[in-house]
């Protein structure tokens, strides 16, 4: 069927009728008419360049006719003018899909903040995955997302845009007539942008409908009519004519994408049957099909509920027409579709994997059983979305990188305690509140309703902590009773909202005004948190199991939990005055007492002062100038507090020993509990030298410097004159073993232990004896290469993945093996099980290694 067959243009502009004349019939068809061959033109012209933008041929705009007149024959029709905005909308609609509708074509595109946007969020994406965040299909990506998701604002445009026609400079638009173009050009663009409206919106935006044109016509436009038959139109429109075999073949969609065009390929034009429409396909689709029949059975079900909704909007406002069609056959069970369309070696049973007890399945991987029992895991989570938000308004507004704050204060309310972090944020919304906020798994700043809710936010360059959507969901670890309160900062005083959770996830949270005394005055967000369990007993936030064996204040937590946050953190506990825990960036400026006093929870370990302040802490630098870090190597710590740490975004991610300091890292894991340092390794190799050097010239004991020796050589560094080996109880640098080795030996017995520890299984004496009297064997040489806390130093190969762990020198045992070819030249070796020393006069022995000259 053409359009000129369809009832809509035949009530229009061919049959007689009381309201129109002939010539106001022709007047209003040419003008749709001539927009039709410019708007053809613009969506079938094919670029050599842009093949993947383009939009089907003007047969697919003109069969929106033919839908629209299947759901009003003998029902409701158009007079002229209805017919003409309803025939330029559907022009319009689909036009706006094209990179030509555009004027200024790709460039011009390329400039609006959701393309920007778009590109932003996919990079972020990709790095998030560790893929090519410069790959050039991302720009094709987001172009295409562009298009989509302006399309319809773009369309409600078109109408008066103008393109240049060269060298003449003359403007051409593709409604000629400018009268026309003035008068009904707006309303053209507003129908066609409402089929992406909600249905409300349209109810509201058209109740006065249009007056007519006094020089051509008496009728007037019936917006809502003419809105509603294009929404149906389009909906319906799923058949064949949607998916041209030979554009497929061009065109080689993959993905969803391809799904759509298997099924709409095999859909025919729908008939109308007991007041609904009835869908069939020209064949059946096989086992290799059901993605493209279930994503048919989804479509169908969203085009039932358009026409049930739109059949109850034109009840509510008690229209005297309604639709010939109110609903869809089969939409409402896969098996009664599959009557019409049918399924050939399968049956449509609905039985897709879904989560029926969503607070349980939440409660499961949100909180305790991912995080683990300790419970600063939340309020780190906490701190997280909070200086995010901060970050965002930073950028948005254009504000200086230190502005913005974020507050966490333990409140008494009731004899209840409270913990409450509050921010001055980017705020949200109330859709934001009750949608992102409490999907979980989805994370709002890296989706693109983001970009909807605050246009240019990705394009800043801003990368947020937060990736997973599923750290809010820690808060219920502390308590069930939770208020989250927000303001978005460019919105009225009045807009904020609370939304409160009286029994954790067991019940539906409830959404309301905030009381005026607890707005965020300067817009943001607050979260108040009834605490469980006091502050101070087992399990409470101020005894973290993670940091400490005892007590700690709120300060000294926040300082350890956000090192080297971009936001200034101030902190409170009861009624005590508020006070800075952590400055925004200040890990760059502290002392380096106060930086490494920060990053730990305990003063000294056996008696042994854990912070070494000695000033050895160097930043390590790219060319760039940017820090990864500020740090110094030091002895292992030995069963207490680590005074090293990786960041990621600021908050601690994981600890580090043998070093002192910090160093910025990205996560490993969700919970953030592992992390690594992504640095270049000319960077860190250039620090691991100089600190070789620092511990050259530090008083400290030769064994201190071996340990230090070894992250030197890990870290791809120049140990320098740091010495490598114990002979004769006598710690020997390189240049004095090769000495050693060369004047004094002809074999060298070797331990690669730093000491030889009590065997039970092996050695007949008391463990206490051993411990006080062994002695080691002067002749044999101890290469350290299991240092006590081995298996941390061997973290470091993880934490750096830069470390130049391959390497034939990146341990002692290699450099004292370089060193005995460079001074026997060819070395052979074996296994000797022989005496490594004596407790008393008894011999203990020990597997080694002895080296002869050949």
């Amino acid at each position: 069927m053409t359009y000129e067959d369809c009832w809509l243009w035949k009530r229009a502009f061919t049959e007689k009728r009381d309201d129109a004349s002939e010539d106001e019939q022709e007047f209003f068809r040419n003008i749709f008419l001539a927009m039709r061959e410019k708007v053809s033109q613009l969506v079938s012209f094919i670029s050599s360049d842009l093949p993947e933008f383009t939009v089907h041929d003007i047969t697919h705009l003109d069969a929106l006719w033919e839908m629209g007149s299947i759901v009003t024959s003998n029902k409701v029709d158009l007079n002229p003018p209805e017919a003409l905005v309803f025939g330029a909308s559907v022009l319009l609609h689909d036009a706006a899909m094209t990179v030509y509708a555009y004027s200024g074509g790709l460039p011009e595109l390329k400039k609006e903040t959701v393309f920007k946007d778009s590109v932003a969020r996919l990079r972020m994406e990709a790095r998030d995955n560790n893929t090519n965040e410069f790959d050039p299909e991302i720009e094709m990506i987001a172009t295409k997302e562009t298009l989509r998701l302006l399309h319809a604002e773009r369309a409600e445009r078109l109408a008066n845009t103008s393109w240049n026609s060269g060298k003449s400079k003359n403007e051409e638009y593709l409604i000629d007539d400018p009268a026309i173009r003035g008068f009904y050009g707006p309303t053209i663009g507003k129908v066609a942008h409402s089929h992406w409206w909600p249905l409300a919106k349209i109810a509201e935006e058209f109740k006065n409908g249009l007056g007519p044109f006094g020089r051509r016509t008496q009728n007037r436009i019936d917006l809502i009519k003419v809105a509603c038959i294009l929404r149906i139109a389009d909906a319906i429109h799923i058949d064949s004519r949607r998916a041209p075999q030979f554009l497929r073949l061009l065109v080689k969609p993959s993905g969803i994408s391809e799904q759509h065009w298997t099924f709409q390929g095999e859909i025919a034009v729908p008939v109308v049957k007991y007041e609904a429409l009835q869908y069939s396909a020209a064949s059946p689709f096989n086992r290799s099909e059901t993605d493209a029949w279930w994503l048919a059975f989804d479509t169908i079900s969203v085009i039932n509920q358009e026409l049930r909704d739109v059949d109850h909007l034109l009840l509510q406002l008690r229209k005297n027409w309604r639709f010939t069609a109110k609903g869809v056959i089969g939409a409402s069970s896969p098996r009664e579709l599959s009557e019409y369309i049918k399924t050939d070696g399968w049956d449509p049973v609905d039985c897709a994997v879904r989560v029926t007890d969503v607070p349980k399945i939440v409660e499961a991987l949100g909180g305790e059983k991912l995080y683990g029992s300790d419970t600063s895991c939340a309020i780190r989570e906490l701190i997280q979305n909070a200086a995010d938000a901060v970050v965002m308004r930073r950028s948005i507004e254009n504000r200086d990188s230190d502005w913005g704050s974020v507050s966490v204060r333990i409140k008494k309310q009731e004899n209840k305690h409270w913990l409450v972090v509050e921010d001055t944020g980017i705020g949200m919304s109330s859709s934001v509140l009750t949608g992102p906020l409490v999907d979980f798994g989805n994370s709002f700043w890296r989706s693109p309703l983001a970009a909807r809710e605050f246009p240019g936010i990705h394009s800043t360059g801003v990368s947020p902590i937060g990736r997973y959507g599923i750290g809010f969901f820690a808060v219920f670890m502390l308590g069930k009773k939770v208020l989250v309160s927000s303001r978005r900062y460019n919105s009225a005083f009045d807009s904020a909202r609370t939304l409160e959770f009286r029994n954790g996830l067991g019940s539906r949270p409830i959404l309301y005004a905030t009381p005026s005394d607890k707005v965020p005055r300067d817009g943001g967000t607050r979260v108040e948190v009834c605490l469980d369990k006091h502050p101070l007993e087992e399990g409470g936030i101020l005894v973290s199991k993670q940091f400490a064996r005892e007590t700690i204040n709120l300060k000294k937590l926040i300082g350890l939990l956000a090192p080297s946050l971009n936001v200034k953190l101030s902190v409170a506990e009861a009624a005590e005055n508020e006070q800075i825990a952590v400055g925004a960036d200040d890990w760059l400026e502290l002392d380096e007492n106060q930086l490494l006093d920060r990053l730990t929870s305990l003063r000294s370990v056996f008696g042994e002062k854990i912070v070494e302040t000695d000033g050895r802490l160097r930043f390590l630098k790219g060319p760039d100038g940017f820090v990864y870090g500020r740090a110094s190597i030091r002895k292992p710590n030995l069963g207490g507090d680590n005074t090293g740490c990786v960041s990621v975004g600021g908050l601690r991610a994981s600890s580090v020993n043998w070093i002192n300091g910090l160093f910025r890292g990205r996560e490993k894991t969700v919970t953030r509990n592992s992390a690594v340092v992504d640095l270049p390794p000319e960077v860190l190799a250039e620090w691991a030298s100089e600190q070789a050097r620092l511990l050259e010239r530090a008083k400290l004991p030769d064994e201190t410097k071996a340990y230090g020796a070894s992250v030197v050589l890990l870290c791809g560094g120049e140990i320098g004159n740091l010495p490598v080996a114990r002979y004769n109880g006598i710690w020997h640098r390189t240049s004095k073993l090769k000495n050693v080795v060369l004047d004094d030996l002809d074999e060298a017995l070797v331990l690669f232990e730093n000491e030889v520890r009590y065997d039970e299984d092996i050695d007949d004496v008391h463990p206490r004896s051993f411990t006080d009297s062994f002695k080691e064997n002067e002749k044999v040489i101890f290469v350290p290469d299991d240092f006590p806390g081995t298996e941390t130093l061997r973290s470091i190969e993880s934490l750096f993945e830069t470390c130049q762990a391959g390497n034939f020198k990146a341990s002692l045992s290699a450099i004292f093996r370089s060193i005995l070819e460079e001074a026997w030249g060819q070395v052979d070796k074996e296994d000797k099980y022989a005496t490594v020393g004596t407790v008393y006069d008894t011999e203990i022995e020990r597997d080694l290694t002895r080296f002869y000259r050949y």
